[in-house]
C-alpha cells in the first residue's frame, strides 16, 4: 500500500469521521477545505495517508498526532502573530513539519501552497509534488501589503526549488511560471459526492433568494459591489433576499456595519461562519449564487454552487473566475458596477428559460471538472509520474 503524505492546511471536524479522536480538547487546525477533500477521498480509495499541517491551538515545540484506520494527522505550533511567523519566513512552523514528516517517512509527498508547506515539504528530502493555490504576485497586486512580500519572495523560492508542480486553474499557472521554468500542470480543485448530491432541478421562483459565500470582508472579496448591486435588484424584485455566508458576515460584523453605513442592510441576512455540511445544506436552498471577487483562482464556492445546479453571476476578469465557468456556465459581468451586476442578476431572475438552462450548464460543467473520480485520478497520475522520475533518477546515478 502507498503511503502518501499531504502537507497543507486541514481542519479536524471535516476529518473527524475518519479519526479516533482523544476525550479533551484536539487542534482545530486551520482549514483547507481542498486538502481535506483530496484526504478523504484518497483514504477512501484505501491509500495510507499520513497529513502535516499547524493549528494555533499546538503549544510551542510541540507536535500532536491524531490517527484512525490508515490516517495520522501531525499538527505543529503556528504562532497568532503574523508579524512573529513572517519575518523568519516561518522557519518554526516550517522546522515542525519537516520533522514531523521525517519521523513519518511516507513514500512521496503531496504539499499544498507553495509557501510555508511547500518549502518544509521540499527540506524533508522526500519526492514532493507542489499545488500552487493562488498566483503570489497577482495576489500581492491586489493586496499590497508587506506580509504579501514576504509571502512572494517564499513562493519564489519554493518554486525555483520544487522539480513537479501543479496548479488549480490555466491563471494560477500562468502566475506561478513566472518563477519556474519547469511545467505546471493544471488539475483544478474538486468537490465532495456529498455536495453532488444536493443538486436538485430547478424553477425559477417568484421571490429570488441570492447567496454568497466568503470569508473576511475586505476589498478583494468585494461584497460592498454586491449589496450596491442588490438593493437595485430589489427596485424590480422588494421581497428578494440577499444572504451573506462566513467570516466578517455575521451579525454586527464587517459586512454588516458596512452596509448599514451605506444603507444596503435591507433584505440582507447576515448568516456568518458556519460549519461547512451546514453550510453546503444552506447554500443549496438558495436560488441564485453571487461572487464578485476581484480575484481568484479556483474558487471552492463556485464549484460547490456549480455541483449543486445553482445559477451564478461572476466576474469577467477575476483570475481564474472565467475558466472555471467556461462553457457559458456562468453568467460574467463587469463586477466593479453594481448596476452590471445587477442586470446580470434580473437576467437570471427574469427568465425562467434560461434560469434553467444556467443551472443545466452549470452542474454539467462541475461533473465533467471537478467531480471527486476525474481530479483524484489526474492526481494520482501525477504521483505515477513524481514515482517514475524518482527511479529514472536513481538508475541513473
Amino acid at each position: 500500500m502507498q503511503h502518501i503524505g499531504i502537507v497543507g492546511p486541514v481542519a479536524t471536524s471535516q476529518l473527524a469521521p475518519l479519526l479516533n479522536l482523544p476525550m479533551g480538547n484536539v487542534p482545530e487546525g486551520m482549514g483547507g477545505v481542498p486538502v481535506n477533500n483530496q484526504i478523504i477521498e484518497l483514504h477512501r480509495r484505501g491509500y495510507r495517508v499520513s497529513v502535516f499541517s499547524n493549528s494555533l491551538d499546538v503549544p510551542a515545540g510541540q507536535t500532536i498526532k491524531l490517527s484512525g484506520p490508515n490516517l495520522d494527522v501531525y499538527f505543529c505550533h503556528y504562532r497568532r502573530r503574523a508579524r512573529n511567523r513572517v519575518f523568519d519566513l516561518f522557519k518554526a512552523e516550517r522546522k515542525g513539519v519537516t520533522e514531523a514528516i521525517r519521523q513519518a517517512k511516507p513514500d512521496m509527498l503531496h504539499a499544498h501552497w507553495q509557501y510555508e508547506w511547500g518549502w518544509a515539504a521540499l527540506d524533508s528530502g522526500i519526492p514532493t509534488l507542489v499545488t500552487c493555490h493562488d498566483s503570489p504576485i497577482d495576489v500581492l497586486v491586489s493586496m499590497r501589503d508587506m506580509y504579501r512580500t514576504i509571502r512572494l519572495g517564499m513562493a519564489a523560492y519554493v518554486l525555483r526549488r520544487a522539480k513537479h508542480l501543479t496548479a488549480v486553474s490555466t491563471y494560477t499557472a500562468k502566475g506561478v511560471s513566472r518563477f519556474t521554468k519547469r511545467p505546471v500542470r493544471v488539475i483544478p480543485n474538486f468537490e465532495p459526492n456529498s455536495v453532488f448530491d444536493l443538486y436538485q432541478e430547478r424553477q425559477l421562483p417568484n421571490v429570488p433568494s441570492v447567496v454568497m459565500v466568503n470569508n473576511n470582508f475586505d476589498k478583494r472579496k468585494n461584497v460592498g459591489v454586491a449589496m450596491q448591486a442588490f438593493k437595485l435588484f430589489r427596485q424590480k424584485f422588494p421581497a428578494a433576499t440577499l444572504n451573506l455566508y462566513g467570516f466578517g458576515f455575521g451579525e454586527g460584523e464587517a459586512a454588516h456595519q458596512w452596509a448599514q453605513a451605506h444603507s444596503c442592510e435591507e433584505n440582507v441576512r447576515f448568516h456568518g461562519p458556519t460549519n461547512f455540511n451546514d453550510l453546503m445544506q444552506a447554500v443549496s436552498k438558495h436560488d441564485l449564487f453571487l461572487h464578485t471577487a476581484l480575484e481568484e483562482s479556483c474558487p471552492m464556492v463556485l464549484i460547490e454552487a456549480s455541483a449543486m445546479g445553482l445559477p451564478i453571476v461572476a466576474g469577467d476578469k477575476s483570475g481564474g473566475v472565467p475558466w472555471l465557468l467556461s462553457n457559458e456556465s456562468g453568467v460574467l459581468t463587469d463586477i466593479t458596477s453594481p448596476q452590471a451586476v445587477c442586470e446580470a442578476l434580473e437576467q437570471l431572475a427574469s427568465d425562467a428559460i434560461y434560469y434553467r438552462t444556467m443551472s443545466q450548464r452549470a452542474r454539467q460543467n462541475a461533473l465533467d471538472r471537478f467531480s471527486p473520480g476525474t481530479v483524484v485520478d489526474q492526481y494520482l497520475n501525477a504521483y505515477e509520474q513524481l514515482s517514475q522520475s524518482q527511479k529514472s533518477t536513481a538508475h541513473s546515478v
